[in-house]
C-alpha cells in the first residue's frame, strides 16, 4: 500500500510529465516549422531544458519502481516508458 503523500507526490509528477511532454512536442513542432536560424537556436535550448526535466521526472519516478514501498509499478512504468519515447 503506498502511503497518501507518496502518491500525492507521483500523482503531481505525472502531471508535471504530462505537461512536460505536451510542451516538449510543442517547441519540437516549432522547430520543424521554423526557418528562422536564430529562432531556431533559441527552440533548440528551450528544447534541451525540457528533455533536462523530463529526464528528472525519469529518474524520480524510477526510483519509485525500485523501491517497496510502491506495490503497483505498472503506472510508473508506463510513464518512464512514455519519456523515453517522447519526440
Amino acid at each position: 500500500m503506498t502511503s497518501r503523500k507518496t502518491q500525492q507526490e507521483i500523482d503531481k509528477t505525472f502531471k508535471k510529465v504530462a505537461e512536460g511532454i505536451q510542451s516538449f512536442e510543442g517547441i519540437y513542432e516549432k522547430i520543424r516549422s521554423t526557418s528562422n536560424p536564430t529562432q531556431r537556436d533559441k527552440l533548440e535550448e528551450n528544447l534541451k531544458r525540457e528533455i533536462k526535466k523530463l529526464q528528472r521526472y525519469r529518474d524520480q519516478i524510477k526510483s519509485w519502481a525500485s523501491g517497496n514501498e510502491v506495490k503497483d509499478k505498472g503506472p510508473l512504468l508506463e510513464q518512464r516508458r512514455a519519456i523515453e519515447t517522447v519526440g
